[in-house]
């Protein structure tokens, strides 16, 4: 297997459906491809595509084709390689522009980024991440050149088993969580990534009175990451933004990031609630 097809595994695993889940698998195939391109941000060519999803020869060039025909890819017969149209963008137009009136997200992960390298020193990884089932994903990643933490945005984990996933499971119910906890266990495949529930439950306790989460080398051994929740741009979809690198560089300067997470959380909460006018703000 590819080291992209590997890559490509963390960030869709349906790829790869476990259990006796059903699975609608050109739907999921066509998402995959658009997560490749995502990755990839280039043409590529069918061998390509193949290789990276792990899936027929045959079934690639036909969902090519279908996807070309409908005018969500554009073919290059020269070069023998296909990339998204423009419809493809415009399909998302309204949620970047929802992103852009609402605290400018992007440039509010690039500034915590660049005063965490400034005044810190360090090669911090910023992050900002949503539940997506049993998994935590990380939707917008900004990293210095050779971060101390690399991560792929995309890419999805074990729920129980990130900051990120702590701190959005925190605003659930015991019985909630109780029940992601289960079907997380059930799924993953090493036995350091399940957790106690009755031990999970309380440090689901401790995350809703601290504000925040934290986990040390349970993903990546030497790297840790400390998470705070934000309201989220679309519906009501909650979403969690971390700060991640070095483990002792974490712990030496914990008490500075977090003050950096809380003033970005209290930031970007604001423009968040004030966008949506009176209703929200009473509510």
């Amino acid at each position: 297997m590819s080291k992209l097809a590997i890559v490509m595994q963390d960030i869709v695993p349906w790829i790869e459906p476990a259990g006796n889940e059903r699975h609608v698998k050109s739907a999921e195939r066509t998402l995959a491809l658009f997560e490749l391109f995502s990755l990839q941000q280039r043409p590529m060519t069918v061998a390509e595509i193949t290789r990276a999803l792990a899936i027929p020869q045959p079934s690639v060039s036909m969902l090519l084709r279908n996807l070309t025909t409908l005018g969500y890819l554009e073919h290059d017969p020269s070069q023998r390689t296909y990339i998204p149209s423009i419809r493809i963008m415009l399909l998302g137009s309204w949620v970047q522009r929802r992103f852009s009136e609402q605290g400018l997200m992007e440039c509010r992960l690039d500034l915590l980024a660049q005063q965490l390298c400034k005044v810190l020193k360090m090669r911090a990884t910023v992050l900002l991440g949503i539940q997506n089932g049993i998994y935590s994903q990380y939707v917008l990643v900004r990293m210095p050149q050779n971060p101390d933490l690399l991560v792929q945005s995309g890419m999805l984990r074990p729920i129980t088993c990130t900051s990120v996933g702590k701190v959005l499971l925190s605003q659930k119910t015991d019985t909630e969580i109780e029940a992601v906890v289960r079907h997380c266990n059930a799924r993953v495949t090493e036995d350091r990534l399940r957790v106690r529930p009755k031990e999970f439950l309380a440090a689901m306790n401790a995350v809703r009175q601290n504000g925040f989460s934290e986990t040390c080398g349970t993903m990546t051994p030497g790297r840790s990451t400390i998470s705070v929740p934000v309201v989220g741009s679309i519906a009501t979809m909650p979403m969690a933004v971390a700060v991640g690198g070095l483990s002792e560089q974490i712990q030496e300067h914990r008490e500075i990031i977090l003050e950096a997470l809380f003033d970005f959380q209290a930031g970007h909460n604001e423009a968040i609630i004030g966008s949506l006018g009176p209703k929200a703000s009473a509510a």
